[in-house]
């Protein structure tokens, strides 16, 4: 991920831009294929990952938006040097990872590559290496080549003098790489390096530490106290940010002992740094806390201290797709120390912060006794389903949804008051529809599945956090109901409504009682739904393993063991999956779902 930086007015800091936002593309070439997917699934879940099983594979794979290729040596055919030599005759940019069996020796001195690592290698050594080479890609080509120069040293220092080819290669090399790390220069960027790797570690360690907490104060206090813990900054804070007033209320500090937290939401002007990294999604920094901007950073804290002594610092938008989380603070005692890597990395950090909120305010709504109900009028015609009832005249209700990939919504709608011909044409129209079918008629109308982007409150409820509980549209005016956990701010929610759809109306809020059925209660009504063939089928089959895959008995077997003919075992089968799918749904409050039973 790279960054480009624009000048702001004097002493009011640098604003950064994302550049692309993608993820680094990795190239993994080794002839062991089994080792070769290993690396995949280890990798894929952060990177974009291709594999190429062997050198001629590799040859055909080799492109410019590379980002980092692991690369075996010996390979059949083509063996892993001659791949090097071939990436960088083409001069693509890329950090090359020697990852190989062969132990190192003074013939890899003339090897172009990056770093040189031995196989075997845990997961958490490889995501080591891969962090430490994209940090190190950001550097100039002096630097990335003296950085080189260390990890081909460090390789050779693992062997004992005796076992090498050549002693005084390597001995000259060694001293060779020494001379050259004591350029100023060269010093000045290993200790930014250094940096970033701290940095790094600690963002990996906050990472892990956010998959088990379990309420978003944990997940502000584990990442201030472990900023600071580990010495990258001074000072750290989170605080919510109230888009409609551009104010800032702390909520966490860690590291400055005579600092605490303002009672009072601070305003930020509309134009400070909080405000900026907000409405912009991007990191801004101030590297003059002493100027005004910089001043704006400190306000919401209280210090005994009229000069806490900072000179720079960074804040983080916390954004989690269009829902505002607030912001983290973080301060330094040196100037200019914010490059476009350590920026990059406060990014990553950022999303992981969102995301950790979002995803146990989630999982506090799925397991809470008690939820807020919101109900929302909506108008707004950008809203693709409001639209679609206002062209056709129609009455629409959402039945169910899931939510898809890349920010899309499919949905399983109930349409009344319009012609299937009509929907369907008027569906096919609209660029924020991707694809629309019938899927059948219900008691009230027509049934049909529309797969829609970013383009109804629907999603940006979900994306708040929100669990939508129905939707519907009658002639262009829509009225929504979603619940959220108690402790959840409803007006973040509702400005993440209202920051995306104009014409949306908050109408009502109210506590209410979730009426929770019991496992035993739930198994004994399905227990009623079913018929009593029905039962001793689904419980044949599941102790046979027929659900099993592979499968460990056959329908055929199954009937016979019955005295079955197999066409009956399937009659009864399906009918008991539909009563499970159909008991599931109606205790989840999912779907209503008519037409399975209409298709018995």
């Amino acid at each position: 991920m790279s960054r480009t930086t624009e000048a702001d007015d004097a002493d009011e800091g640098v604003e950064l831009h994302d550049a692309d936002g993608e993820a680094p593309t990795i190239l993994i070439v080794d002839d062991d294929k089994d080792l070769a997917d290993t690396y995949s699934v280890w990798l894929s879940d952060d990177f974009e990952v291709e594999t190429a099983y062997g050198g001629v594979q590799a040859r055909k794979q080799i492109h410019d938006g590379l980002d980092l290729v692991l690369l075996d040596r010996r390979m059949p055919g083509i063996p892993g040097d001659q791949v090097l030599e071939d990436i960088r005759e083409q001069e693509l940019g890329c950090q090359v990872a020697m990852l190989t069996a062969v132990e190192p020796d003074t013939d890899i001195i003339d090897l172009p590559f990056d770093e040189y690592l031995v196989k075997p290698v845990t997961q958490a050594e490889l995501r080591e290496a891969i962090d430490d080479l994209l940090l190190r890609q950001g550097f100039d080509t002096e630097a990335q080549d003296y950085f080189a120069m260390e990890s081909t040293a460090k390789a050779l220092d693992t062997r004992d003098e005796e076992n090498l080819r050549d002693p005084d290669a390597a001995a000259a090399f060694e001293a060779e790489t020494a001379a050259a790390g004591d350029a100023e220069q060269i010093r000045e960027m290993k200790e930014r390096l250094e940096r970033l790797q701290r940095i790094t570690s600690v963002i990996r360690d906050i990472d892990k530490q956010l998959v088990v907490a379990t309420s978003r104060e944990e997940i502000e206090r584990t990442v201030c106290e472990r900023l600071v813990e580990s010495d990258p900054y001074g000072l750290a804070w989170i605080g919510d940010y109230t888009l409609s007033f551009d104010q800032v209320r702390p909520n966490v500090v860690a590291g400055a002992d005579d600092a605490s937290l303002d009672d009072h939401p601070v305003a930020d002007g509309g134009g400070g740094p909080a405000s900026k990294a907000v409405s912009s999604g991007e990191v801004q920094v101030v590297n003059d806390l002493s100027s005004e901007r910089g001043q704006e950073m400190l306000d919401p804290l209280e210090f005994a201290d009229d000069d806490p002594g900072y000179a720079a610092g960074a804040v983080v938008p916390l954004i989690y797709r269009d829902t505002v989380y607030g912001v983290l603070n973080v301060c330094t005692d040196d100037r200019d120390i914010f490059d476009e890597r350590e920026i990059s990395v406060l990014s990553e950090l950022g999303d992981s912060i969102a995301n950790a909120i979002n995803s146990v305010e989630s999982k506090r709504l799925m397991l809470s006794d008690t939820v807020v109900e919101l109900e929302f009028d909506v108008e707004d015609q950008s809203d693709v389903f409001i639209s679609l009832s206002t062209e056709t005249g129609s009455r629409i209700e959402l039945k169910s949804f899931v939510p898809a990939a890349d920010g899309e919504l499919t949905s399983y709608v109930e349409v009344t008051g319009a012609s299937t011909s009509a929907f369907l044409d008027a569906a096919t129209e609209m660029p924020e529809i991707e694809k629309v079918r019938g899927v059948g008629e219900s008691s009230e109308g027509g049934l049909y599945e529309c797969r829609v982007s970013e383009s109804t409150v629907v999603l940006s409820l979900i994306d708040a956090g929100a669990n939508v509980e129905s939707m519907r549209v009658d002639e262009g005016q829509g009225h929504v109901t979603a619940t959220v956990a108690p402790e959840t701010d409803v007006r973040t929610v509702a400005e993440t409504i209202q920051e995306s759809f104009d014409d949306v109306d908050l109408v009502a809020k109210r506590e209410v009682e979730r009426d929770f059925q019991s496992t035993a209660d739930f198994r004994q009504s399905l227990e009623n739904r079913l018929t009593d063939r029905q039962y001793s089928v689904l419980e044949a089959a599941y102790a046979a393993g027929y659900f099993a895959w592979p499968r460990e008995s056959t329908a055929k077997e199954i009937a016979d063991s019955l005295d079955l003919a197999p066409p009956t075992l399937h009659e009864h089968l399906r009918g008991a999956k539909i009563e499970l799918i159909e008991a599931f749904f109606e205790e989840t409050g999912e779907f209503e779902n008519e037409r399975l039973r209409d298709d018995e």
